[in-house]
């Protein structure tokens, strides 16, 4: 009697793991497809470069940056930037702990915008006053970059 009834409580339990797998199955099969658009690659691309120092001029920021292991490289980004639309030029407030950087974004690989990522206040070490002497070309509309 004891085999008997161990047979059909298998035999039952064997069944309904069949019924349950089934039913599963046909669920997973109906499901929604997790994009319901076609993937497309972005033409965008960035590179992030440190800063070391960003000096005020009349019509440019002249910002020198860690270009290479070893060395600095200089750039002027003329100011007018900042005001034209599309903006060619943004500032990021710095997040405690974090050294200034320059992020240059390029659309299919042409120079897009630059944002500058700095402290908020003008006291810090990081900005500082160009000579007035120094002479900057701010009627570029390109950003030529050396890393």
């Amino acid at each position: 009697m004891k085999k008997s009834l161990f047979a059909a409580l298998m035999t039952a339990l064997l069944l309904t793991g069949a019924v349950f797998t089934v039913t599963a199955d046909e669920n997973q099969n109906k499901a929604e497809p997790v994009y319901k658009y076609p993937f497309q690659e972005s033409n965008m691309s960035y590179r992030n470069v440190t800063v070391y120092k960003v000096l005020d001029q009349k019509d440019a920021y002249i910002v020198m940056y860690a270009k290479g292991h070893r060395e600095v490289g200089n750039i002027a980004i003329p100011k007018r930037w900042y005001k034209e639309k599309p903006r060619k030029l943004a500032f990021r407030s710095l997040s405690t702990g974090m050294s200034p950087y320059m992020t240059v974004f390029y659309r299919g690989g042409e120079f897009d915008q630059v944002v500058l990522t700095m402290p908020v206040s003008r006291a810090d070490p990081v900005w500082g006053v160009a000579d007035s002497n120094v002479q900057v070309d701010a009627s570029k509309d390109t950003f030529d970059i050396v890393y």
